[in-house]
């Protein structure tokens, strides 16, 4: 087994020198985006009747709120999440590295 040697400039490993390519965290930014659109979406949700007209006291809009927040947030990042790692799998180009042959395409 080969043993690493760290590089005094990068502090990693050499053999992960080939890896020069910064990722994005499509799943990270997607998943913090789609509980803000979530939570977004439920103020829309719940302040539609007073739009409409219908009065409502502001402690039931408030209670509303609070009850719904948990759903709307965990469900933005869930649809987030996967709306994510799709495009981490779409768009993800890892360099070959130094053992690996190039697949030829057809």
């Amino acid at each position: 087994m080969e043993r690493l040697s760290l590089d005094k400039d990068r502090h990693r490993p050499q053999s992960w020198l080939c890896m020069e390519t910064k990722r994005i965290p499509y799943a990270k930014i997607a998943g913090i985006t789609g509980i803000v659109l979530g939570e977004i979406y439920m103020v829309f949700t719940i302040g539609t009747p007073r739009l409409k007209g219908v009065d409502l006291p502001m402690a039931s809009v408030a209670l509303r709120m609070l009850a719904a927040s948990p759903f709307f947030g965990a469900f933005g990042l869930a649809i987030g999440t996967g709306v994510g790692l799709i495009l981490d799998g779409m768009l993800n180009r890892r360099p070959a590295l130094k053992g690996e042959q190039k697949q030829p395409e057809d």
